[in-house]
């Protein structure tokens, strides 16, 4: 099964969050992600967003990457959880 992942990273204890995305190859991405040096899997691309000021506006970014796989009929896993930057 194809399919993508969310979750949030946070650098600086909880100062700052990013959303980072795990897309199948054969998948688009939401505006606003970017493509990282850091692959984890040779089937997938890992984009990030930029760092949010706060768990606030992160946690918009991640509902609306979700919005943006659910409303294209598109297999996603959210994790609800906080993960260090790789």
């Amino acid at each position: 099964m194809t399919y993508c992942e969310l979750w949030l990273e946070s650098k600086g204890g909880l100062a700052q969050f990013r959303v980072a995305l795990l897309v199948p190859k054969e998948f688009e991405q939401p505006e606003g992600f970017t493509l990282t040096d850091t692959q984890h899997d040779t089937d997938k691309k890992f984009y990030v967003s930029e760092w949010y000021d706060g768990i606030a506006k992160a946690k918009k970014a991640i509902d609306a990457a979700a919005k943006f796989y659910s409303d294209r009929d598109l297999k996603f896993l959210y994790f609800r959880e906080i993960r260090k930057p790789k």
